[in-house]
């Protein structure tokens, strides 16, 4: 579908790129044009990792509640809703919280919570 998120982003820094070519701008309009330039194309490099990243995370989240013996629904959303799949991991991750917090500190199912947890922080792109 166009224009994708992706043309949108681009066709948002083309129209920044012609008010930065301004030369009456402040130095002050400068730095704030150059930080919102950095923000887009830090947005779309997340954009374009976050729909895989959530599809992942919650198999991830729902093998790990399911070993854990907690019934997780199949309501994995399909296609490429980000939204549905934010919402769904949203869902997922509030369930591993009552999980975890009836696990003893120092047991195997403690450490496997906590490396998934480090592991989600490292590469979340969000």
């Amino acid at each position: 579908m166009r224009p994708t998120i992706e043309d949108q982003l681009s066709g948002a820094r083309r129209l920044l790129d012609d008010v930065a070519a301004d030369a009456g701008l402040s130095r002050d309009s400068r730095e704030n044009l150059t930080n919102v330039r950095r923000l887009l194309t830090q947005i779309g490099r997340s954009w374009a990792a976050l729909l895989p990243f959530y599809v992942e995370d919650n198999a991830t989240l729902t093998r790990l509640l399911t070993r854990h013996g907690v019934p997780v629904p199949d309501d994995e959303p399909t296609g490429f809703d980000v939204a549905a799949a934010a919402t769904r991991n949203a869902e997922l991750r509030a369930h591993l919280s009552h999980v975890v917090t009836n696990v003893a500190p120092g047991t195997e199912a403690r450490r496997e919570i906590t490396e998934y947890l480090v592991r989600r922080i490292e590469t979340d792109p969000s």
